[in-house]
C-alpha cells in the first residue's frame, strides 16, 4: 500500500518538472484587491535644530502605492566638506520617480532601490530602508541601521535587524570604494493583520529608545483616545530627542550596544544625539476605510523643534521611571502559553550510509518548545578535520544548557553564546536556535542556515542568510577565521495558531523554492503531521540536489555572484517542521 508520502510526491511530481526551469513567485495582490491598507503619520527632528534644519535624513510617503521610505546621511562625510544629507534627500527622491515612473499596482521596493541607488549621483552615503505593504504582507529592502519594528496589541512582534562593518558603521550606499551597493540589501518580507502598527526610523529613534518604552507610549496614548499615526510619530521622535541628550545617566541601546563592543562607562554612556525620523503606518482593513490616492509626500522639510506636546497625551513619566536599566517585556512560562508546537524532524546525510552522521545537527526539546540547528562547515575535511563534530558538539552543549538552566524561559542568544564557549573541538558551523514564547518566535542565528514561516499554505517570512561572500556563510568556531556569537542576528518574530515553521540547513534552503514548498503543505494541510512534512520536504530537497540541469536556489544565487551553475547542491540536508497550535490540542 501507497504511504501518504509518496502518494503525495506522486501527484506533486507533474506541477515540479513543469515549473523547475526558472523561479516561481507566488501572485502579489495589486492594490485594488489588497484586503489592508497602511495610514501613515511621520515627525522629523534634526540633529542641528534651525541651524541646520534639513538635517542628514530623508524619507518618503506614498499613499498611492502604500509604501514608505528611509535614509540617514552618513555625518563623517562632514569632514570632507560634504553634506551627506543631500545623498540621502536624493536617493529617496529618485525612489518616488522610478514609484511615479511605474503602474500604481504592484511594487517591488527592490527594484525601486536599485534604480534609485544607480539614479543618485551626488557624494556623500547613506543607510536605506523601504517597506511596501502587499496583500497581508509586507515586502522591505533594507540597508543599514535604519529599518522597523512591527507591534501587535500593544506587544512588539519583530525587530528588523541592522547591517553593521562595526560600531557606528553600518551598511550605507554609496559610489564610494569604501562603501556599499544595493546589492548588499537585505531582502525579506514578513505578514500583518490589520491592527497592526509599524513604526520605521532612522537610527536616532532605536538608539534612543526600547520597544519597551514604545509600547508604554502606545499605551498611554490609546488610553488618551488619541492613538493615531502622527500623534504617535511626534510622541516617540519627542521621546527619543529627550533620551538622546541624557549623556551621563541610564542605559540606552546604543550604550548598550557600545559596551557590548568593549567600550567602557562613561565613553558611552546615555543617549545618542542624532537627527531623529520616524514613520508610522497603522494597518487596517480596506473595508469600511477610505483609501485616498494622489497624495505622495517627500518630507525632509524642518519640523519645529522641541515641539510641545499635547497636555492629554503624558507619556513622559512612566517611561523617565525606568531608563535606569534596560525594560524587557516579560514572557509567558510554558504554562501559561496560549500556543504550542508540534515538532518533527528529518535528516538525510550527503554520504549516506558511508558517513551516516555527516555533518549537520540539530536538536528538539519539546519541554523547552525549542529546536536548534548547526551545519559543520565541510571546508575542514582539507586539514582531516570533521566539521560535523563541532556542530554536534555545539547542539548537545545547547541542549545541556536548557535542562540545567531553563526549566521555564528561554532565551536563545543567551544558550547560543554559552553553548559556544563550551564547545572545544576543532571545526566551525552555522547555527539558529528558535524558541517559542507566547505569541512569538525568538530566534538567534549565525549563517546560512535559518526558516521560513507559512500560513495558510503561503511563506510570509524567510530569515535572512549571512555570509562573508558566495558560499562562504558566518560560521562558529575557536579558529582566528571564524566568528563568534556576537555576530548573530537576533530577532523576534509574531505567530498564531496554524503556522507553520520551517526550518533547515542549507542543503534544504539552496534546493528547494519556497514555491515549492507552498505546493506541497497545501497538499498535506490538515494533516498535522510535522515529521511527515519534513520526511517529504527532506526528500524533495534530495532529489533536486541530485540535478545537474535546471534553475536552483542554489544556482541562481552563483549566477548572482557571477558563477556558472546549473541543477541542485548535493549537501546534507536538515529539516525541522513545528506546527503551530494551541496546547489543547497537543494533549
Amino acid at each position: 500500500m501507497m504511504n501518504l508520502s509518496d502518494h503525495i510526491k506522486k501527484r506533486m511530481k507533474d506541477n515540479f518538472l513543469m515549473k523547475r526551469n526558472m523561479p516561481i513567485q507566488r501572485d502579489m495582490k495589486t492594490l485594488n484587491t489588497s484586503s489592508l491598507m497602511m495610514n501613515f503619520g511621520s515627525f522629523y527632528i534634526p540633529k542641528m535644530g534651525k541651524s541646520n534644519p534639513m538635517g542628514e535624513d530623508a524619507h518618503f510617503i506614498s499613499k498611492d502605492h502604500q509604501t514608505i521610505g528611509l535614509a540617514d546621511g552618513k555625518s563623517d562625510w562632514k569632514k570632507e566638506g560634504i553634506d551627506a544629507g543631500e545623498y540621502a534627500r536624493q536617493l529617496m527622491n529618485n525612489c518616488l520617480v522610478v514609484l511615479d515612473a511605474k503602474d500604481r499596482e504592484i511594487v517591488y521596493p527592490q527594484l525601486i532601490l536599485e534604480k534609485a541607488y544607480l539614479n543618485t549621483k551626488v557624494d556623500g552615503s547613506s543607510t536605506a530602508c523601504i517597506i511596501t505593504l502587499t496583500g497581508e504582507s509586507l515586502n522591505v529592502v533594507n540597508v543599514g541601521d535604519s529599518g522597523f519594528m512591527l507591534f501587535r496589541n500593544g506587544i512588539m512582534v519583530y525587530k528588523s535587524s541592522t547591517q553593521k562593518h562595526g560600531i557606528n558603521y553600518p551598511y550605507q550606499l554609496g559610489k564610494n570604494d569604501h562603501c556599499d551597493d544595493s546589492s548588499a540589501a537585505e531582502e525579506f518580507i514578513i505578514g500583518v493583520r490589520a491592527g497592526d502598527w509599524v513604526v520605521a526610523g532612522t537610527n536616532g529613534l532605536f538608539d534612543n529608545m526600547y520597544a519597551s518604552e514604545m509600547e508604554v507610549a502606545m499605551k498611554v496614548i490609546g488610553e488618551a483616545g488619541c492613538l493615531e499615526p502622527q500623534v504617535l510619530a511626534q510622541v516617540l521622535a519627542d521621546l527619543a530627542f529627550e533620551n538622546s541628550l541624557d549623556y551621563t545617566q541610564g542605559i540606552s541601546p546604543y550604550s548598550q550596544a557600545a559596551l557590548k563592543e568593549g567600550y567602557p562607562i562613561p565613553i558611552k554612556c546615555g543617549g545618542k544625539p542624532d537627527d531623529i525620523t520616524v514613520i508610522v503606518a497603522h494597518i487596517l482593513p480596506t473595508q469600511g476605510h477610505t483609501l485616498v490616492l494622489g497624495n505622495i509626500e517627500n518630507s525632509y522639510s524642518f519640523q519645529p523643534y522641541l515641539p510641545k506636546k499635547s497636555p492629554t497625551v503624558n507619556v513622559m513619566d512612566p517611561i523617565v521611571m525606568k531608563r535606569c536599566k534596560p525594560i524587557k517585556k516579560g514572557m509567558k512560562t510554558l504554562n501559561e502559553r496560549s500556543l504550542m508546537m508540534n515538532i518533527g524532524s528529518s535528516y538525510i546525510p550527503k554520504k549516506g550510509k558511508s558517513n551516516p552522521k555527516g555533518e549537520d545537527a540539530h536538536f528538539i526539546s519539546k519541554h523547552h518548545q525549542t529546536i536548534g540547528l548547526a551545519d559543520g562547515v565541510s571546508s575542514w575535511a582539507k586539514k582531516g578535520i570533521d566539521a560535523g563534530e563541532y556542530a554536534r558538539q555545539l547542539m548537545d552543549n545547547c541542549l545541556t544548557i536548557l535542562y540545567t538552566k531553563y526549566m521555564e524561559i528561554v532565551y536563545p542568544q543567551l544558550v547560543l553564546q554559552e553553548a559556544y564557549s563550551n564547545t572545544e573541538v576543532n571545526g566551525s558551523s552555522t547555527a539558529c536556535i528558535i524558541t517559542l514564547t507566547d505569541e512569538s518566535l525568538n530566534v538567534v542565528n549565525v549563517g546560512d542556515s535559518g526558516f521560513m514561516l507559512f500560513r495558510k499554505g503561503n511563506m510570509i517570512y524567510k530569515s535572512s542568510t549571512q555570509q562573508h561572500r558566495f558560499n562562504c556563510p558566518y560560521q562558529l568556531g575557536k579558529n582566528s577565521h571564524c566568528d563568534d556569537p556576537s555576530v548573530a542576528e537576533e530577532f523576534i518574530i509574531g505567530v498564531r495558531g496554524g503556522d507553520l515553521v520551517v526550518a533547515g540547513t542549507d542543503g534544504l534552503f539552496d534546493n528547494v523554492f519556497a514555491s515549492e514548498m507552498e505546493v506541497i503543505i497545501k497538499q498535506i494541510v490538515g494533516t498535522d503531521q510535522p515529521e511527515l512534512l519534513a520526511q517529504i520536504l527532506a526528500e524533495q530537497a534530495l532529489e533536486n540536489s541530485l540535478k545537474t540541469e535546471g534553475v536552483s536556489p542554489y544556482s541562481q544565487a552563483a549566477s548572482m555572484e557571477g558563477y556558472r551553475r546549473s541543477g541542485g547542491k548535493p549537501d546534507d540536508i536538515t529539516v525541522v517542521v513545528a506546527h503551530i497550535l494551541p496546547p489543547n490540542h497537543l494533549l
